[in-house]
């Protein structure tokens, strides 16, 4: 254990006797907790930039990559100081703020170890309450999110500190450490409450569906906040002037910042009780009410990450004797081989079944949508000109065309990365000439899944928004998304479906990837932009596009095994 993570953990196991009154067994705890530790200071983190190999001192520097980016989001958060015309304005927005991004955090970053039952294997048989297993992980998170809240409050409490003075440094730092037990506990209890009323395995898809309607529901609820409201009418906004705001946290911590620092009242001094009893009775209520049954449910999810979907002899042959199911039927259209087809439906399958290929590309589809909906809200003043200008051009349509294509190529980027990599030893052990078959065949399969419906909907929302004109410059619109994704497919590291692990998603140029995507869709869509008006060019262009897919489609059957980078 580092010495970062050794003061941590020193801080943390201080209430020693407040634990034990809770009946939890102190030593077991500091044992467990220890451990849960070290195993952390050994993996990479998702800070770390691209290494050939993780390095004893790379976990470090990686754990300051974390608090730095950090300290950056709570500079960010300054704005709220800004926004209004009173303290209380301030500090609610400010608590706003540092909730949400805390809260993402949780819900994005944090989910293995909230449910993580690995664990359980080792702990579960010896002699360790309840309370013990379940306070060790809230420990370990809290550990976790210090190093994210230390720095994300220290830029506010230096500030109020030099403005106000070091009362109101000292009151901030408490209270954001109440607002972050508010979030840490609060979102746990959700996840228990959920694990109590149902089953292991519907538990697992509402935890991962959870994640990606919370994380898109809140960056769309703030993208749409920000874009309805007048900012210089907001500037004059006093928070205290709606009455509804007193239900939600943020407003109690704001109104007890402002109680502490000079406007106490009969309200304020209910707020601020109100914000203590929040936070410290929420640790109460996880630990003395849902603990009991949290660790009998949380051992019934093993800890894969697939979903396997039983389906009996009787309703196989029936649906057989029906019709086709919808990947036989498209794989017997696109492809030619039985490599190409095993392929093709091994990634139909495995995609609709692995929660982790869900998570890291479904938030995707949920940001395009927020996308659309922003370019058609109204706006105000100025604002309200430029949007309606860049709508009623051509420029609002080939950028929406083009930035649809991320879905497609984050499908294809993350459909080499599997919890389960150890079990594509099945695609070395098959006797295959050229595994480039494979991946074609797993190609294919994402353009059907996630391109072609999104090709129907561009295809009729284009023709209802601008006419039947629009159709040369749609069909070369969505011609050149497929050229993009088989030339970032084969300029990119080349692997078999499921075949890599997670880990190494850090450590294989992401940064570098990500802009060679952005530098040849944005180069792809400005020339389109270029000749948008020019039908004949357009349609010269639709045609070498077309012939360039065939092309690259079959180049990427022709990938040799000396070109898979992840053999064992």
């Amino acid at each position: 254990m580092n010495k970062i993570s050794r003061a941590f953990y020193t801080l943390v196991l201080l209430p020693r006797r407040l634990y034990e009154s809770w009946g939890i067994n102190t030593g077991q705890l500091a044992l467990i907790l220890r451990y849960k530790l070290i195993m952390d200071d050994r993996r990479p983190n998702t800070f770390q930039q691209t290494r050939g190999r993780v390095k004893k001192e790379g976990i470090s520097n990686a754990m300051l990559g974390t608090m730095l980016m950090a300290l950056v989001m709570g500079m960010i958060n300054l704005i709220a100081f800004v926004l209004g015309k009173d303290d209380i304005t301030h500090f609610s927005f400010f608590f706003l703020a540092f909730l949400f991004l805390l809260a993402s955090v949780l819900i994005t970053d944090f989910t293995s170890v909230l449910i993580d039952v690995k664990d359980n294997m080792i702990l579960l048989p010896k002699p360790v309450n309840d309370r013990t297993i379940l306070m060790a992980k809230l420990l370990h998170i809290l550990v976790h999110l210090i190093r994210v809240i230390l720095p994300m409050s220290l830029p506010a409490i230096i500030y109020n500190g030099m403005a106000t003075g070091w009362w109101a440094a000292l009151s901030l730092f408490s209270l954001v450490l109440l607002a972050s037990l508010f979030a840490i506990f609060l979102i746990n209890a959700v996840y228990l409450l959920v694990l109590k009323i149902m089953s292991a395995e519907k538990f697992k898809s509402f935890i991962a569906w959870f994640q990606v309607g919370f994380v898109i529901f809140i960056y769309g609820g703030y993208q749409v906040f920000l874009r309805l409201t007048d900012r210089s009418e907001f500037q004059q906004f006093s928070i205290a002037e709606n009455p509804f705001v007193r239900i939600f946290p943020p407003y109690w911590f704001g109104r007890a910042w402002t109680t502490l620092n000079g406007s106490a009242n009969t309200g304020g001094w209910f707020f601020l009780v109100l914000s203590v009893i929040t936070s410290l009775g929420s640790i109460w209520v996880v630990i003395s009410i849902l603990a009991p049954a949290f660790n009998q449910k949380l051992s019934m999810i093993n800890s894969s990450g697939a979903e396997p979907q039983a389906l009996s002899t009787v309703n196989y042959y029936k649906q057989s004797t029906k019709r086709k199911p919808l990947p036989e039927l498209l794989v017997g259209l696109l492809t030619r081989d039985a490599i190409t087809r095993a392929g093709f439906l091994f990634t139909w399958r495995w995609t609709n079944r692995n929660r982790g290929f869900r998570m890291r590309v479904y938030p995707t589809i949920g940001y395009l949508v927020i996308w659309v909906i922003l370019m058609f809200l109204p706006r105000t003043g100025d604002q309200a000109e430029g949007s309606a200008k860049m709508m009623g051009d051509s420029f609002g349509f080939i950028f929406l065309l083009y930035m649809s294509s991320f879905i497609i190529i984050s499908a294809i980027q993350q459909i080499a990365i599997a919890d389960e990599y150890k079990a594509s030893w099945v695609f070395y052990s098959y006797p295959v000439g050229k595994p480039g078959s494979i991946i074609q065949g797993s190609f294919l399969s994402m353009v059907c899944k996630f391109f072609l419906p999104l090709a129907f909907l561009l295809f009729v929302g284009g023709i209802v928004w601008k006419g039947w004109e629009i159709l040369p410059n749609l069909l070369l619109g969505l011609s050149n998304q497929l050229v993009i994704c088989c030339t970032i497919l084969l300029l990119g590291r080349k692997s078999l479906p499921a075949s890599r692990p997670p880990v190494m998603k850090d450590k294989s140029g992401n940064f570098l990837r990500g802009m060679m995507m952005m530098i040849i869709t944005g180069s792809t869509g400005l020339m389109h932009f270029l000749v948008y008006k020019f039908i004949a060019v357009v349609l010269l262009l639709t045609v070498l596009s077309i012939l360039a897919n065939w092309l690259l489609i079959k180049k990427i059957g022709e990938i040799s095994w000396a070109e898979i980078k992840d053999m064992p």
